[in-house]
């Protein structure tokens, strides 16, 4: 089967299976932290909030097993509290009150819109965040508190164990397509690694489930065949978008849209559409470029052809066979044919 063993050897270079010691330390640290200072802190704004209450979630490529290396480790633990969000109708003031229960020396903390992030830097460089997004169970409803440290802010409806149920609904028990979402990351990482703009770059959630609906397995006789499930998935998620174009053929608009089956069900590329239209174009011109040369590879006779043009989508890190050798007793008949 083409490609077979580049594509076993590279998701075991890519992919991290399970957190290194380090992250662990880090992440029980920050929740042992939480819990211990967390309630304090609330009480001295006459919030009651116990130890006990305080739960921890995982979010994210951790919890779905999808995680690959990249420059910067990127983990989500979502921090769930009891609140009464009438009488605590801004965001911003809880997230800071969880900011500060966290804020020493060893880390940089900072407010973004959707969480509260721990960094770690080493020489000047971050090497590690862990993202606290921060959820209110006011009843039966949970919301998400969103808005920096300062502008607008809101409550937003959130269901983050239901998310987390979906996901992994779709992807546990289904090695070849965590494979996929893992080449799908890896072929992000590598395309917008110049991006400036969070908003710009596809969502790791979005690509998720582009490729859980988009997803085709393929196999033989001699096990998984991930070059062609990777292929259909990249051409069954072009053909998703919708796509408008000038008399002169020139793509004028893309939009491709994915909305969440639970709350607060809204389209996960929302924010990437709305910050400019050239995004979506981008997005969907370089999937096509991904699609071609899977085709190709697909295509080509030689293991060799295959991987140079495999490496055009997910990085020099994958592996390219030798080119087959010469096969001398052709290339001695072609000889004697003129002789």
């Amino acid at each position: 089967m083409k490609l077979k063993e580049e594509f076993e050897q590279f998701y075991k270079d890519i992919r991290i299976d399970g957190e290194q010691n380090t992250l662990i330390q880090k992440r029980t640290t920050l929740e042992s932290e939480i819990k211990d200072k967390l309630p304090e802190i609330m009480g001295d704004h006459d919030i009651e909030l116990k130890k006990s209450e305080i739960r921890m979630i995982d979010q994210g490529s951790y919890k779905y097993n999808t995680t690959i290396r990249s420059t910067v480790v990127d983990r989500d633990v979502a921090v769930m509290i009891p609140l009464d969000i009438e009488a605590n109708p801004d965001p911003r003031k809880i997230k800071g009150y969880l900011r500060d229960s966290i804020d020493i020396a060893v880390r940089t903390v900072q407010i973004k819109e959707p969480c509260v992030r721990a960094a770690y830097y080493k020489d000047g460089e971050e090497y590690l965040h862990i993202d606290l997004p921060l959820y209110a169970q006011d009843g039966d409803s949970v919301y998400l508190a969103r808005g920096k440290e300062y502008g607008s802010y809101s409550w937003e409806r959130a269901d983050p164990d239901g998310l987390n149920d979906d996901l992994c609904g779709m992807i546990n028990g289904n090695a070849q397509l965590r494979r996929v979402i893992c080449y799908l990351k890896k072929w992000k990482n590598e395309h917008y690694a110049s991006s400036v703009s969070d908003h710009e770059i596809p969502p790791s959630i979005g690509l998720t489930y582009l490729a859980c609906d988009c997803f085709e397995a393929q196999s033989t006789d001699d096990g998984d065949n991930d070059l062609l499930a990777l292929q259909k998935t990249v051409q069954n998620i072009c053909n998703r978008f919708l796509i408008t174009q000038d008399y002169s053929g020139n793509i004028t608009s893309a939009s491709i849209s994915r909305y969440l089956t639970v709350q607060p069900y809204t389209d996960v590329f929302e924010k990437m559409k709305d910050s400019s239209s050239s995004y979506m174009i981008t997005f969907y011109k370089r999937l096509c470029v991904a699609k071609d040369n899977l085709t190709n590879a697909v295509n080509v006779e030689s293991d060799h052809d295959a991987a140079e043009y495999v490496v055009k989508v997910l990085g020099d890190e994958f592996e390219v066979p030798p080119k087959p050798a010469a096969n001398k007793t052709a290339q001695i008949n072609r000889e004697h044919s003129f002789g």
